[in-house]
């Protein structure tokens, strides 16, 4: 499990490879892997995935099934704001929307949502 301080190292490596960020397949491999850590490393986790999502066509359904565990997290606020940085991202790449993940796919942990209205009312 990677921590707080390993997913901002390997997303700096990302980050600063601008045009050659695919050829860093493990610094994004560490980065899905922090979906087993604690809360910290999840919403961190949730952030980094889809940012980098397209890059890496190779580890698709591995950054999918991430962050769908992610927006089914027990804690709601993990949930939350997976779910709000799937949608974030969705605009960035067809792949999700071409047929992998359907948009409905990010429904069932949408129920949570419930809870946080009221915070934006």
């Amino acid at each position: 499990m990677p921590t707080v301080e390993e997913l901002y190292r390997n997303y700096g490596i990302l980050a600063d490879a601008t045009e050659q960020v695919g050829q860093h397949k493990d610094a994004y491999q560490v980065i899905l892997d922090g979906v087993k850590g604690g809360t910290k490393e999840k919403r961190l986790a949730a952030q980094f995935i889809p940012k980098f999502f397209k890059h890496f066509p190779e580890l698709a359904d591995s950054a999918i099934n991430a962050q769908l565990d992610l927006c089914e997290d027990e804690d709601v606020s993990t949930a939350f704001f997976s779910i709000v940085m799937s949608l974030i991202y969705l605009n960035s790449t067809t792949h999700w929307i071409a047929g992998d993940v359907p948009l409905k796919g990010l429904l069932p942990s949408a129920k949570n949502l419930m809870f946080f209205i009221p915070l934006y009312v």
